[in-house]
């Protein structure tokens, strides 16, 4: 799960923050910010991409038009995780945490807790999962959630690039190669799956940092490694 910043709350022609008179007014500015992906799943949405609560805006009124209680959800992803009120300290939170190193992204869609987490940030990031469905594989025989046969094509399409990029890395051209890398992978969407195949190019993830808009860079190190975001993780 890409770990992203939402930016400061935007700025209006008077130069004073903007007070939203309706959450869906925030939709552009959020996209601007962090790009036209699922704050969750990290599906790429061009269309159908909703403003979401963290806090979800009926039970917590007063949280409805906080642009700091905003991200960017799918329709698979907000609905699942739905109006229930929750405590946030149960949960990781990819605009908190660093959640590109608490789930493992596999080959064939599935979605797991990274092994050696601690037992308490293991809990809080399958409670994550539960929250919006995540786990949720050939569930739906009328195909409506697709999140992980989505997962699944990112995948290959990023083997097929890593192939590529090592043809074009043995003759020399690696960093143009990588350019283009991080051109093809933000269209595909689910950057945690193009940062694992990538894992041994740090030329490569250093680009797909900055390629993916939004993408928290104080998440990873000189070499692209990720690192803790708080104490949590």
């Amino acid at each position: 799960m890409r770990p992203v910043q939402r930016g400061p709350r935007p700025v209006g022609p008077a130069g004073k923050p903007v007070q939203f008179s309706q959450y869906g007014h925030a939709r552009g500015a959020l996209i601007e910010n962090m790009g036209q992906y699922c704050s969750y799943c990290n599906q790429k949405l061009p269309a159908s991409l909703a403003v979401e609560h963290v806090q979800p805006k009926d039970p917590v009124p007063h949280l409805k038009l906080e642009w700091t209680n905003f991200l960017l959800g799918c329709t698979n992803c907000n609905s699942t995780k739905g109006d229930k009120l929750i405590d946030l300290e149960n949960y990781l939170w990819p605009d908190v945490h660093n959640t590109h190193l608490a789930f493992e992204y596999n080959e064939d869609g599935t979605i797991e807790v990274a092994p050696g987490l601690p037992p308490p940030v293991a809990q809080r990031a399958q409670n994550t999962l539960d929250l919006v469905g995540l786990q949720k594989y050939r569930h739906d025989q009328s195909a409506s959630d697709r999140r992980w046969k989505n997962r699944k094509d990112a995948y290959q399409k990023a083997k097929l690039a890593l192939e590529l990029f090592k043809q074009a890395d043995q003759q020399g051209v690696g960093a143009v190669a990588a350019g283009y890398v991080a051109g093809w992978a933000p269209d595909s969407g689910f950057f945690s799956i193009w940062f694992k195949v990538f894992d041994k190019f740090p030329i490569v993830k250093t680009a797909l940092i900055k390629g993916f808009a939004g993408t928290a860079p104080d998440t990873f190190d000189a070499q692209a490694n990720p690192i803790s975001r708080t104490a949590i993780l």
